[in-house]
C-alpha cells in the first residue's frame, strides 16, 4: 500500500470515528486526543518503571497507533500529505544530523 493511499484509509476512518462519536473533527479536537494518547503512552512508560504489575506492553502498542491516526487526521486539516512532509523533513535535517554525527565522533 503507498503512503498517499494509506493516509486516505486513516483519514476516513478517522472521520467515521468522529461521526460515530458526534465528535467535531478541528484541529483542537484532534489536538486534545493526540495528547490524550501521549498521556497513555506515558503512563505506560511510568508502569514500566514503577508499577510493573500495570505495565501493559498492549497499551503501548495501541498508544502509539492511536498517535499516529491523529498526527495524520491533524496533517490532512491542514491539508498536507503525509509522504511529502517526512520526506521534507528527512530532506531538511539530514544536513544537521551529518552534522551531529561529525560531532560525536
Amino acid at each position: 500500500m503507498e503512503v498517499k493511499e494509506l493516509q486516505k484509509r486513516m483519514v476516513e476512518f478517522m472521520n467515521r470515528w468522529d461521526k460515530a462519536r458526534n465528535s467535531p473533527s478541528t484541529t483542537d479536537a484532534r489536538f486534545i486526543h493526540l495528547v490524550e494518547e501521549v498521556g497513555e503512552l506515558a503512563r505506560q512508560y511510568v508502569n514500566q518503571k514503577s508499577r510493573p504489575g500495570q505495565y501493559d506492553e498492549a497499551e503501548i502498542k495501541n498508544a502509539i497507533g492511536d498517535i499516529t491516526l491523529q498526527l495524520v487526521k491533524i496533517a490532512d486539516i491542514h491539508g498536507f500529505d503525509m509522504e511529502e512532509l517526512i520526506l521534507e523533513v528527512l530532506r531538511d535535517d539530514e544536513p544537521r544530523l551529518r552534522e551531529e554525527e561529525k560531532n560525536s565522533r
